[in-house]
């Protein structure tokens, strides 16, 4: 069995993409992808996985519909349960988080209250995710609207709930 991973040039940045034949395992900016050890969790999953660098194709199509603001939702992977021993509080999270619309945003209460979790388990699992854009932890937002925490850092999470408005059609002043 193999994987494939690239570095990806996108406008918030250099991303790095790990990609199986059913598609992404890791959307992470290249810090975060150092500190989750992508390598040897999926070898862990799989010993026998051989990992090369390639194209991702599928993620790379997918990352770049959406940042020229054209991309359509990104369908739950539900392939990620053969590599990663995920919780089932883990996917609801992430079943939720792909429920919100593009250009919207939710609180972690809100998160909470829609899978019957403590919000504070809410951002440690949300913190959790590890295919940054795809499952859209960036639109979770404080109880008052506010930005807070984001893997890849609060001006990238403004500059991507950004871009979902202006691809939405909504005008920034």
């Amino acid at each position: 069995m193999q994987v494939e991973w690239t570095s990806y040039s996108s406008p918030i940045g250099m991303l790095t993409v790990v990609e199986c034949e059913a598609g992404p395992l890791a959307v992470e900016f290249p810090h975060r992808a150092m500190t989750i050890k992508w390598a040897v969790r999926l070898r862990a999953a799989i010993p026998e996985l051989h990992i090369a660098q390639g194209e991702c194709r599928i993620t790379t199509k997918w990352l770049d519909e959406y940042f020229t603001g054209s991309s359509r939702p990104f369908p739950y992977p539900e392939y990620l349960k053969r590599w990663f021993d995920l919780s089932p509080a883990q996917v609801a999270v992430f079943k939720t988080l792909r429920k919100i619309p593009l250009g919207e945003t939710r609180s972690y209460d809100d998160v909470a209250r829609a899978t019957g979790l403590h919000p504070r388990q809410i951002g440690w699992l949300v913190s959790a995710n590890h295919l940054a854009i795809l499952i859209p932890c960036h639109r979770v937002v404080g109880k008052d609207g506010s930005l807070v925490g984001y893997g890849g850092g609060l001006a990238r999470k403004r500059w991507l709930l950004d871009h979902e408005l202006r691809a939405a059609g909504v005008v920034l002043r």
